[in-house]
């Protein structure tokens, strides 16, 4: 699935006559990489994926993310980066960017930090907003995403229900599991649902 969509990406990318994005969007990251960190700028962390239209796509996290990285993206390089050494996660943008007529972002979505970065190495009349081309592909979804979509949809109605029994007269949210009610929210939901 995320390999299918950084093929789309980088067909927009050419269609659109521009050279690399530079995605710092959590939700973007993962539709095209299939990784999400769990640090992000919420710990003035950020993650990076950066794709050319015909050549690598880089994902640079976060070193105390990296296991996870390595285990879930769909990229071709990963660079891990760490606090106070050499230039973090600043380190291999430049080179990606070095020669570009045309970059991409997330105008509305990219974190203050890393705009400002960018901004330093690209003119104002080479930045194009990526959210169109973004906002444009994530409107159709695929068969796995509509799968992925459903079975979220299952969890959530087992979960309801599992609530919805778990109400009692006289029995407080915070006291559910002194009567064994609360406790058995997750079983009633696991067995509501659907076998995969």
């Amino acid at each position: 699935m995320f390999e299918q969509h950084l093929r789309q990406l980088r067909r927009q990318l050419s269609d659109a006559g521009i050279d690399v994005a530079v995605i710092s969007d959590d939700d973007s990251v993962y539709n095209y990489s299939g990784y999400y960190d769990y640090l992000h700028m919420e710990f003035g962390r950020p993650t990076l994926l950066l794709v050319t239209r015909d050549g690598e796509s880089l994902l640079i996290a976060p070193a105390i993310d990296e296991n996870m990285a390595r285990e879930h993206a769909r990229v071709d390089r990963i660079e891990a980066w760490n606090d106070g050494l050499g230039r973090e996660w600043r380190e291999h943008v430049p080179a990606l960017l070095q020669g570009t007529a045309r970059v991409a972002i997330e105008m509305q979505q990219m974190p203050a930090p890393v705009r400002a970065f960018i901004d330093s190495l690209v003119d104002a009349d080479r930045l194009v907003d990526l959210a169109p081309i973004v906002a444009g592909m994530r409107m159709i979804k695929s068969e796995p995403q509509l799968q992925l979509a459903r079975h979220a949809v299952a969890v959530a109605n087992a979960m309801m229900a599992a609530g919805r029994e778990a109400i009692g007269c006289r029995v407080r949210g915070c006291a559910g599991d002194r009567t064994g009610r609360y406790a058995q929210i997750g079983r009633v939901a696991r067995a509501a649902l659907p076998r995969q």
